[in-house]
């Protein structure tokens, strides 16, 4: 029982057909020398050779002996490239037919007399040169030996071969028999997003851009520079990010435009950065001078307008900090635009609504920049009119600080009122029932102290309950009194610098005279910023307890910043001031919204009860809870 090698594959490989799926023999392979490891092989047809280099994600073939010297292997996916001025064939991915076995056919090698006539130093001898055997006949001009190995049987004992006459190759119509090919002039071929890697040579994909950032300036050791990217999506539902510096941001940044198709090619395959790019690829198009973007005239009604990957509201409650995702709710309340002034002194403008969805719970979402006067203002005049419109959020930031929200980047768009599946049985649970149905909320500012539905508890339940012990942190409110504030270390250095769209407030350290250190931002400062971090003994009628106090909750309950009560302690050393706004907070009464969570610390476990809200107690507000809370309870609770 034979298998044959795949008679002129070499040729119409290299002659540019693609899908040719040829099984050849590996005559040798090389460890190659680079920033990452790769190997390098001759491979042959049974007549002529040529030198193949494997993708890295194949090293492991190599490695485990499933690929080695004399393998039969089928090429699967690969694409003619140019690797140090000579043509290689990329190969993506393979299949091994036999593992092991003879030299099949007789392949020829364009060496020197000098030469050893025997395959493995001729081998060794093109790998060294970039040598291999054109195509067709040998370069002898004798005609070649019919090979011995047949694809038609791959369970072949590799030790047994019988010869066997296999029909000449057909080339595909368009393949015309004149060897490997330098440069090729025609156009370049369309291939889907998800197949573009560094290794290839001429690619051209055809997108619809489903986002496009703002034009950045930035500055660095390099000086100065601007830059903007737009994420496409194609027929075959695959996602890239594309990225322009400084020229091609000035030419294509005008040219870009939301919601349009594209054809691009020319433009550099490098690895994503993830710091900056959400989409699920590993690389990104990076283009230049040479780059081209080209309208396509007629719209692309395969090319979806958008792809989302929607996740319940209920499911971002254990999303990780800055991750990206997709959301969809019901728009119940949206707060008025204010401005914002950045550490750059930047103006900016914010605006936070809630969506509710079936889940159960609701979120807060921070709208930044152009989201807020554009589609915030729509948004605003919908609820006000009482309708409540269901709101498609493509790439969300999720912010991880005593609760869950979710805000803008750069990436993120908006659908109102979409035409999808998810918003219209969205819109039949709100119609039907969802609109009356109480959510709770995910988000540290969301819950009224007199909101329906909330926890409260005393410092002895909180402990008898053993509240926080469990995998997800318990949300709790407490009536209590401020009966001590520690004031010797009350806050810290924190970074000033904006991540994204929040403070960064990583703890920065010194780096000399007047000069702070960011590991986060990798960045010296000439000045920091101070956040509270403040430890505050509370108490009601069944005991007392510490709770940490961060920097919103800490300016609610002193009524001033970290850096304000820093400055007037350390600076400007006004200790009785200071001692006088920290006596004025000491036995006032407030509603503590808390996170109740057990955390390690060390080898040590221990109970962590932060502050994510503070609100003084109005008296008034109270009775009227308390009053409410009776009329419903059960009556063996009124005794």
């Amino acid at each position: 029982m034979a298998v044959n090698l795949t008679r002129n594959a070499i040729a119409a490989v290299m002659g540019g057909d693609l899908n040719l799926k040829p099984l050849v023999q590996v005559l040798d392979i090389k460890s190659v020398i680079s920033a990452q490891e790769r190997f390098r092989l001759v491979v042959s047809d049974g007549g002529c050779t040529q030198q193949a280099l494997l993708a890295a994600q194949l090293n492991g073939r190599v490695k485990s002996g499933a690929v080695q010297k004399g393998s039969v292997v089928q090429l699967i996916e690969y694409v003619c490239s140019s690797v140090q001025n000579t043509q290689v064939i990329v190969v993506l991915n393979l299949e091994t037919i036999v593992s092991n076995c003879e030299i099949i056919g007789n392949p020829r090698y364009e060496s020197d007399p000098h030469a050893q006539n025997s395959p493995s130093s001729s081998a060794n001898s093109a790998f060294t040169r970039g040598d291999s055997c054109k195509g067709g006949p040998s370069a002898s001009g004798s005609p070649l030996k019919p090979a011995t190995l047949s694809a038609a049987n791959p369970g072949i004992n590799a030790h047994t071969f019988n010869p066997t006459v296999q029909p000449s190759y057909k080339p595909p119509p368009s393949y015309k028999a004149r060897g490997a090919i330098l440069k090729n002039e025609a156009p370049a071929r369309i291939v889907p997003i998800s197949a573009l890697n560094p290794y290839q040579g001429r690619w051209a994909i055809k997108a619809r851009v489903t986002a496009k950032g703002d034009l950045r300036r930035y500055n660095n050791a390099r000086g100065d520079g601007k830059v903007f990217s737009f994420d496409l999506l194609d027929s075959d539902g695959g996602e890239i990010r594309v990225t322009c510096f400084n020229a091609a941001a000035d030419r294509f940044f005008d040219r870009i435009e939301a919601g349009k198709v594209y054809l691009i090619s020319r433009g550099s395959i490098k690895p994503a950065q993830k710091n900056f790019n959400h989409l699920d690829h590993q690389w990104e198009i990076l283009l230049d001078s040479s780059s081209t973007v080209d309208p396509c005239p007629d719209e692309d009604s395969s090319i979806p307008e958008q792809q989302f990957n929607f996740r319940e509201i209920d499911e971002i409650e254990s999303a990780e900090n800055n991750s990206v995702l997709d959301l969809i709710g019901i728009v119940t309340s949206i707060g008025p635009s204010t401005t914002i002034l950045r550490k750059n002194g930047m103006e900016t403008q914010r605006r936070i609504l809630s969506l509710k969805d079936s889940s159960g719970k609701s979120v807060d979402l921070t709208l930044w920049g152009d989201l807020c006067n554009n589609e915030g203002r729509k948004l605003e005049d919908m609820c006000h009119s009482g309708s409540f419109p269901v709101l498609a959020v493509k790439a969300g930031k999720v912010n991880d600080f005593s609760g869950k929200t979710v805000g803008t980047i750069s990436s993120t768009r908006f659908f109102i009122n979409p035409n999808l599946t998810e918003a219209q049985s969205l819109r039949d649970w709100f119609n039907g029932g969802g609109k009356a149905a109480t959510s709770q909320s995910i988000s540290r500012d969301a819950m009224p102290v007199h909101l329906e539905g909330e926890i409260r508890k005393t410092v002895a339940q909180i402990k008898d309950e053993g509240l926080g012990r469990g995998d997800k942190p318990d949300w709790v409110t407490l009536k209590a009194t401020v009966s001590f504030i520690k004031t010797d270390t009350f806050c810290y250095t924190a970074c000033p610098l904006m991540a994204g769209e929040r403070q960064c407030g990583k703890k920065v350290t010194r780096a000399g005279e007047g000069r702070w250190s960011c590991e986060r931002c990798n960045q010296e400062l000439e000045e920091c910023d101070y956040r509270y971090l403040l430890q505050v003994q509370v108490q009601d009628h069944t005991g007392s307890t510490w709770v940490t106090c961060f920097q919103e909750s800490g300016v609610e309950i002193l009524g001033f910043s970290a850096k304000q009560m820093y400055l007037m302690k350390h600076v400007e050393e006004d200790e009785d001031r200071f001692a006088e706004i920290i006596r004025r907070c000491l036995f006032e009464q407030y509603l503590f919204r808390l996170k109740v969570k057990e955390e390690v610390h060390g080898d040590e476990q221990k109970l962590r009860i932060t502050v994510v809200k503070a609100e003084k107690v109005n008296p008034s507000v109270e009775c009227r809870s308390l009053l409410d809370w009776i009329a419903k309870a059960p009556l063996k609770h009124r005794n």
